[in-house]
């Protein structure tokens, strides 16, 4: 069976902060208003049982939200027991948090570390860009709290990456944003777009343009080439040189196909992606249907297979072969547009294609095939 992670949202849409670019808080209008969203032990096993009842090298699950903290340390005891108890001898498992890192305790720190819990703090910068978007639910700052919990699991032995959103708050500031994320220890980081929103009405969108990011982009990279390659990770930049080495798609959106992770919500309910965590796209719950059902389900092959539904200029496109169309999230594939971040993606590789492919040859002591970027 081919290799799939899991992505779970133990507290659905449900989050401490009110984050103002958070494209997930609306997910609560699927599920009934009166009811709690927390996953409950039934449904935790069952989803456990039903991964480990497939065939992977290794068991990667991701815990997300919302924000998973709010399950509390109790909870991810129960996860590490029932793993332990669930999973065949000799598994390879791999746990990952993805948090605001502002609910960590000292307890909960100190399980992670036991259990080898990787975790993936959101930090978008300085307090001045940080908080800009980034905020309590009374409209409060949030970075001091973030820089506490990232230490909190230092502490205990939790390695923590960067999650780094670039938003119109902290686009034009990257050597600043760089600059403070490694200042504070951070030496994975991973930089993800925020979308402009039409419908955006409350104060400034947001989001940036494909300018924008292209921009952004190419000034980290100019940052990191020259002070920081091999030091400190990008993954952005890990994902194309992967890509360049070893023609693997490290990430989903420079992949043929969106089939390398599924969602698994609070009440089990599956779903292809959680930018898709939408009616329409609902593919199953695990106290109904297995893995296997589920990934061999019409619905989940259709959506897979839209990945490649390139627009027509994408096909003449040099750069295909590394964007692959980007993300179906970012692009309108009912009418076959580009990603609206097109432009930055076109700008960012023609400016540094070359170099890449220079580390590349570095990496694999021979020349990388220019006929695969055609």
């Amino acid at each position: 069976m081919r290799a799939f992670s899991l992505l779970v949202k133990p507290a659905s849409a449900d989050c401490n902060l009110k984050c103002t670019y958070c494209f997930y808080l609306d997910k609560k209008k699927l599920y009934p208003k009166d009811q709690r969203p927390r996953m409950s032990d039934a449904t935790l096993q069952r989803m456990l049982e039903r991964y480990f009842a497939t065939s992977q090298q290794v068991y990667s699950l991701t815990w997300q939200g919302g924000e998973p903290a709010l399950m509390g340390e109790e909870f991810f005891k129960r996860v590490t027991d029932l793993q332990k108890k669930t999973a065949r001898k000799g598994s390879r498992i791999v746990n990952c948090i993805q948090t605001n890192a502002t609910l960590i305790t000292p307890e909960m720190a100190a399980h992670m570390g036991k259990y080898r819990f990787l975790a993936g703090c959101s930090m978008d910068g300085p307090a001045t860009v940080h908080d800009a978007f980034r905020k309590t639910p009374r409209g409060g700052p949030t970075h001091e709290k973030v820089v506490k919990g990232v230490r909190m699991f230092r502490k205990h032995g939790v390695p923590v990456n960067a999650v780094c959103l670039v938003s119109s708050a902290n686009a034009h500031h990257p050597e600043a944003v760089y600059d403070h994320l490694t200042s504070q220890g951070f030496r994975h980081i991973q930089f993800i777009p925020c979308l402009r929103q039409d419908s955006w009405s409350d104060g400034p969108d947001p989001g940036l343009t494909g300018a924008e990011w292209g921009e952004f982009l190419l000034r980290i990279f100019e940052k990191w080439l020259t002070s920081d390659m091999g030091t400190v990770s990008i993954r952005n930049f890990e994902s194309i040189l992967a890509q360049l080495v070893m023609g693997k798609a490290a990430e989903c959106r420079m992949a043929d196909r969106c089939d390398q992770y599924l969602v698994v919500e609070y009440n089990g309910d599956v779903y292809p992606c959680d930018f898709f965590v939408q009616p329409g796209h609902k593919l199953g719950n695990v106290h109904d249907d297995s893995f296997e059902e589920v990934l061999g389900s019409a619905g989940y092959l259709k959506f897979s297979d839209q990945k490649s539904a390139w627009a027509p200029e994408c096909h003449r496109c040099s750069f295909l072969q590394l964007c692959k169309g980007d993300c179906p999230a970012f692009r309108l594939t009912k009418n076959n547009h580009a990603s609206v971040l097109c432009e930055g993606w076109k700008y960012f590789y023609e400016k540094t294609l070359p170099r890449f492919m220079s580390i590349a040859r570095d990496i694999s002591g021979r020349p990388v095939p220019t006929g695969s970027l055609s």
